[in-house]
C-alpha cells in the first residue's frame, strides 16, 4: 500500500474581500496612535501574516484595504517582495519611524486582526487588536494522488464556528445542526456561504450515542432533513424540507439508515442516550404518512444501525457490531467498534476509541480491516453521503472541524 500524497490547493481564489469593518476598527485606533505622537510620524507596512485558511486573493485585499485606510499615515511600500496563502512579504522603506507588523486570524467563527507597531530600534510601542463576526467560511481541498489501494483520505476540511452537534451533505449543500439552528451552507469558491436556516426553538436537547453525539439524518423521500427533538418521556422527531427547511411534520419515529429499497426507523429510551429494543421497518417510495404508521419489530437497544445486502448491523449497547437478517441474528465476530456505523458498497465504516479516536474501515463479507484515518481530536458526528463519501464532524482544541472523506 502506497502512501498518499497531500498537497494543498489553493482553494477560494474567487473569494478575496476581507472584512472591511475589521480593518476600519483597527485602523482607528492605529490613527490614534500616530496622532498622539509629538512628531507626525513616518509609518510602514513590515509584514502580514495569515493564520486563517483565506487564500492568497483575501490576503492581497486586506494589504490594500489598511494601505488605503491609512493613506495618510503611510509611506509609499515599493519593496512587496510578494504574497501567498501565509501572507505578505516586504522590504520596508528607508526612513520610517514605526513598523506595523500584522496578523490575521480566524477562531470559532471570529475574525481577529493584530496590528503590533515598533520602533526604527525593534522595540514594542502599541499593540491594537480587533475583532468582528465571520459570516462565510473558508474551506481547504486536497489534491490526493494514490496509486493502487489506499486508506481512507481527507477530500476537504472547515472549521465552523459555535458548538455544532451534526452535520451532513446533500450534493453541494451542507447542513450544520445546532442546538438552536439547522444552517445550510453552499461550496462557491473556497467558501461555505450560508443560504437558508431553520431556527429550533425547542429546549437544547440529548442526543443518541455513548458521548451524546448531535443526530440529524438523510433519505431519500420527499427531500427531507430529519433531526430528533430530545430525550424525553415525550419525544419526537422533526421533519423539514429542503426548499425552504420549515418543519414539516413531527413524527413518532427518526429515520435512521436507508439503502434505496427501505428505511430504518427508530426512537429513543426515555431518559437515555440510545434507541430503545423496537426497530421499524418502511419499504421504499414512503411518504411521511407511512412513517407515522410503522410497526415496530424486537431488537435490542443500540446506539447506530446500517443496512447492507439485507442485513441489519446494529451498534449495540456495549459498542459491538451484530448483524441481523429477517428479525435473526448471524452468528458473527462481535467486534468493539464505537458507537456510530455507516454502510455503503462493501464498506462497514465506525468510529473507534481505543486511546486514539479514529474513523475505521471494515470489510462486509470477511471482517478484514481496510483502513484506519487517525483524528487529531474528538469525533462528534459520522454520517453518509449519497456518493458514498462519509462526513465527519471534530473538536480539536476547543475549535470544530467538518471533514469529507473517501476510500479507493
Amino acid at each position: 500500500m502506497r502512501r498518499l500524497l497531500f498537497s494543498l490547493v489553493l482553494a477560494g481564489v474567487l473569494f478575496s474581500q476581507a472584512p472591511a469593518d475589521l480593518v476600519e476598527k483597527c485602523s482607528l485606533k492605529v490613527e490614534a496612535f500616530a496622532l498622539s505622537r509629538e512628531v507626525f510620524p513616518r509609518l510602514a507596512v513590515g509584514s502580514i501574516r495569515n493564520h486563517s485558511l483565506r487564500p492568497q486573493g483575501f490576503v492581497e485585499n486586506l494589504y490594500e484595504l489598511i494601505t488605503s485606510r491609512l493613506s495618510d499615515y503611510l509611506m509609499t511600500n515599493e519593496g512587496v517582495l510578494g504574497f501567498d496563502s501565509r501572507g505578505g512579504f516586504f522590504s520596508p522603506p528607508p526612513g520610517y519611524d514605526y513598523l506595523l507588523k500584522i496578523i490575521y486570524k480566524e477562531i470559532a467563527g471570529e475574525a481577529h486582526l493584530f496590528i503590533r507597531i515598533y520602533s526604527r530600534d525593534g522595540k514594542l510601542q502599541d499593540f491594537v487588536s480587533c475583532s468582528a463576526r465571520v459570516e462565510d467560511l473558508p474551506y481547504r481541498e486536497f489534491e490526493i494522488s494514490s496509486p493502487g489501494s489506499s486508506p481512507p483520505m481527507v477530500l476537504w476540511d472547515a472549521q465552523v464556528p459555535g458548538r455544532p452537534l451534526a452535520v451532513l451533505k446533500n450534493g453541494e449543500d451542507i447542513f450544520i445542526l445546532y442546538p438552536d439552528k439547522l444552517l445550510e451552507l453552499k461550496k462557491v469558491g473556497g467558501i461555505l456561504k450560508e443560504v437558508k436556516r431553520a431556527e429550533l426553538t425547542w429546549p437544547g436537547p440529548l442526543y443518541p450515542s455513548q458521548d451524546l453525539r448531535g443526530f440529524i439524518k438523510k433519505v431519500s423521500l420527499q427531500d427531507g432533513v430529519f433531526i430528533n427533538v430530545g430525550i424525553s418521556s415525550s419525544s419526537s422527531y422533526l421533519y423539514l424540507k429542503y426548499e425552504d427547511l420549515s418543519p414539516a411534520m413531527v413524527l413518532p419515529w427518526l429515520v435512521l439508515s436507508g439503502d434505496g429499497e427501505k428505511l430504518l426507523l427508530g426512537r429513543f429510551v426515555p431518559g437515555k442516550n440510545h434507541f430503545d429494543s423496537t426497530l421499524a421497518e418502511v419499504s421504499l417510495p414512503a411518504g411521511l404518512q407511512d412513517l407515522t404508521l410503522a410497526e415496530p419489530e424486537k431488537f435490542p437497544p443500540f446506539y447506530d444501525v446500517c443496512l447492507y445486502q439485507n442485513l441489519i448491523n446494529i451498534v449495540d449497547e456495549e459498542g459491538r457490531r451484530r448483524v441481523f437478517r429477517d428479525d435473526q441474528e448471524i452468528p458473527s465476530p462481535r467486534q468493539p467498534l464505537g458507537d456510530e456505523v455507516e454502510c455503503w458498497g462493501g464498506y462497514f465504516v465506525f468510529t473507534g476509541f481505543d486511546g486514539k479516536e479514529k474513523v475505521g474501515f471494515q470489510d462486509f463479507s470477511t471482517f478484514e480491516k481496510r483502513g484506519v484515518l487517525d483524528q487529531s481530536g474528538r469525533i462528534i458526528y459520522m454520517g453518509r453521503t449519497e456518493s458514498g463519501t462519509v462526513m465527519i464532524l471534530e473538536e480539536e482544541a476547543s475549535a470544530f472541524w467538518i471533514k469529507e472523506i473517501k476510500i479507493e
